[in-house]
C-alpha cells in the first residue's frame, strides 16, 4: 500500500520485475527509497546504482557522453568510491573524510573522482535525502607531482624522425600529428574513405575528414573530443603520397580489418627513437609539435592554426559563426609549404 500523493489515497501497487531475486530485491530497494515516508537513507552505492548510473548509460546511449568518458566515470566509481565509500549511507559521508581521501590520489584522478562524487550526491539532495552535498565544499586538491614534459620538434627534426619511422606502425599516425594536427586518436581513425587528394601550386596535397578516433584498447569511437574537432587536415607532399597509396580500409590496419590501438603505436615510437638514438618526445607532443612550426616556420596566422586544431575559439564569431571549409584550410596550407620549399630548397 501507498499513497503517490495522486488523490486517491492508499492504495496497492504492484510491479513486475524480469529478471534474478537480486535484481528483484535491489528494484525494491529502490522503491522504498523513492515512496517511503520515513526515506530510508540509501548507501552511496544504492544512490549510484539507482540514479547516477541509469542516468549516465542513458547519456552514452543518446551521444550526449562519449564512450570513453562513460569508461573512465565507471573507472573512477569502481577502483577510487566505491572500495571507500560504497558501502556507507550518504549521510555518513563528510567534508573532512572527503579530503583525507582526495590528498591519497594524485591530481587528476582526485579530481574527476571528486566530480563523480559530486555528481552522485547532488542527486541525493534533490531528492531531499540529503540538506546539502559535502562534495561540494572547496577542497585543497594534490600537487601535479610530475610536469608534463613539454618538448616540440622543429621541422627538421620532425622530418628527419618520419623518415625513420618510414614502414613502421608509427609511421602513418606521426604524420597525421606532427605535420597535420591530429590528436593520437584521430590519428587512428582514419579509413581510406575519408581520403582525397587536391592539386595546388603543383604540389598534391592529401585532404583527411576527422570524424573518429581510436582510444588506448584499440576501440574505435564515433565522438571526437568536442564538437570542433571534426574538420579537414591537410598533409602536404612527400607524406601526402604515402597517404594516398595506402590500401588498406583503415590508414592504421592491423591486418585484419581493425585499426591498431594508442598502446602498440606509443610502445613502437619509443622503441624506434631509442633505438635509432633519436631526439625523444612524447607521442601526443607531435600536435604541439605541428602548432610551433605551423605558426613560426611556416608562418601561418594563429586564427588559422587555432581551427585547424579543432578548437572552437573565443569569441561568440569564431565559435557559432566560424566555419571554414576544407578548400580554405587547404589552399592556406598549400600556400605555407609551396612558399617554405621554394625559400629552402
Amino acid at each position: 500500500m501507498a499513497d503517490t500523493g495522486d488523490g486517491r489515497g492508499f492504495t496497492r501497487h504492484s510491479e513486475t520485475v524480469y529478471g534474478t531475486r537480486k535484481q528483484a530485491d535491489e528494484v525494491l530497494a529502490q522503491r522504498r527509497i523513492e515512496h517511503s515516508q520515513d526515506k530510508p537513507v540509501p548507501t552511496l552505492r544504492q544512490a549510484f546504482e539507482a540514479w547516477c548510473l541509469p542516468e549516465l548509460q542513458e547519456q552514452l546511449k543518446k551521444g550526449e557522453l562519449s564512450q570513453n568518458t562513460y569508461k573512465n566515470y565507471v573507472s573512477r566509481w569502481t577502483r577510487h568510491i566505491d572500495p571507500v565509500w560504497g558501502s556507507l549511507p550518504i549521510t555518513a559521508i563528510k567534508p573532512l573524510g572527503i579530503q583525507e581521501w582526495l590528498l591519497t590520489m594524485t591530481q587528476g584522478i582526485a579530481e574527476t573522482s571528486l566530480m563523480l562524487l559530486r555528481k552522485i550526491l547532488d542527486k541525493c539532495v534533490m531528492l531531499e535525502l540529503l540538506p546539502a552535498n559535502p562534495a561540494s565544499v572547496a577542497y585543497r586538491m594534490p600537487k601535479q607531482s610530475n610536469k608534463l614534459d613539454t618538448t616540440v620538434y622543429s621541422l627538421s627534426e620532425l622530418c628527419e624522425v618520419l623518415e625513420a619511422l618510414r614502414g613502421s606502425v608509427a609511421y602513418i599516425p606521426a604524420i597525421l600529428c606532427g605535420i597535420g594536427s591530429c590528436r593520437v586518436g584521430e590519428s587512428l581513425g582514419v579509413r581510406k574513405e575519408n581520403i582525397m587528394s587536391y592539386e595546388y601550386g603543383g604540389m598534391t596535397l592529401a585532404i583527411i575528414d576527422i570524424d573518429t578516433q581510436v582510444d588506448n584498447n584499440g576501440e574505435v569511437l564515433n565522438k571526437l573530443k568536442t564538437s570542433q574537432s571534426k574538420r579537414p587536415i591537410v598533409i602536404p607532399e612527400p607524406w601526402s603520397k604515402d597517404i594516398l597509396s595506402v590500401d588498406t580500409d583503415w590508414l592504421t590496419d592491423k591486418g585484419y580489418g581493425k585499426p591498431v590501438s594508442q598502446q602498440v603505436v606509443r610502445y613502437v615510437w619509443n622503441r624506434l627513437l631509442k633505438e635509432k638514438n633519436l631526439k625523444y618526445i612524447p607521442f601526443r607532443n607531435l600536435r604541439n609539435s605541428w602548432r610551433t612550426i605551423m605558426r613560426w616556420e611556416l608562418g601561418i596566422d594563429s586564427d588559422y592554426v587555432e581551427k585547424m586544431m579543432g578548437h572552437a575559439g573565443k569569441g561568440v564569431g569564431e565559435i557559432h559563426y566560424d566555419r571554414p571549409q576544407w578548400r580554405q584550410f587547404a589552399d592556406v596550407v598549400g600556400e605555407a609549404w609551396v612558399r617554405y620549399m621554394a625559400k629552402n630548397n
